[in-house]
């Protein structure tokens, strides 16, 4: 059984949705900095700056130099000038505004969060390789061992491998919008359980002569 995509969708909005409306922006912005922390500690203080710079770039590209950020406080908070010239009601709705502002920040919180995961995901991409191309082809060699003689091609192993890397892949998409400081060695553990799924999965295709 797939999981389907619509199911992935709801399930981020949801998380998202929960977080920009429970989550104060300060929370946000202390898991970054733990987060950040744990980096330092775990991969080196060059490697923690290539992320934060990475993560600062598409921040800005993503939210400033697109003009989402200013669209969205357009949207949802008055100008001055709106004020000013809303006689008598220069202060009205002031502690909307103030909540709205706050779940801006949010919002700008928490994709800097998910961009600088990503940013730790680049990192770890090489390494992905290492364990990947190897659990591929031996995946591939045991398949084609399996073909000419009479070893069980499991379909039960194959369909939960598969099974299990897409809740993996939606645990990774959960976890990328967590607003939670998350230690950088989850990466690495997710991935290593990914390849040897890959490689039970393909070891285990029903057999074509």
């Amino acid at each position: 059984m797939k999981i389907p995509l619509w199911l992935i969708v709801s399930i981020l909005v949801i998380e998202l949705g929960a977080v920009l409306l429970l989550v104060p922006g300060s929370f946000t912005k202390d898991a970054i900095q733990k987060e950040s922390a744990y980096v330092e500690s775990s991969l080196g203080p060059e490697t923690s700056e290539w992320i934060n710079n990475k993560a600062d770039s598409w921040h800005k590209l993503i939210m400033i130099d697109s003009g989402i950020e200013r669209g969205i406080y357009r949207t949802f908070i008055p100008t001055e000038n709106a004020r000013k010239e809303s006689r008598g009601m220069e202060e009205m709705g002031q502690f909307w505004f103030d909540w709205i502002k706050g779940r801006i920040n949010t919002l700008s919180e928490v994709v800097y969060q998910f961009l600088a995961r990503i940013a730790l995901l680049v990192v770890w991409s090489p390494y992905m390789l290492i364990l990947l191309v190897p659990a591929v082809y031996d995946g591939l060699m045991t398949w084609r061992i399996k073909r000419t003689n009479f070893d069980y091609a499991s379909p039960i192993i194959h369909r939960y491998g598969v099974r299990s890397i897409g809740y993996l892949f939606l645990a990774f998409c959960v976890v990328s919008f967590s607003p939670f400081a998350v230690s950088p060695l989850v990466i690495p553990v997710v991935m290593m359980i990914t390849c040897i799924l890959i490689g039970f999965a393909i070891g285990n295709f029903q057999k074509r002569v």
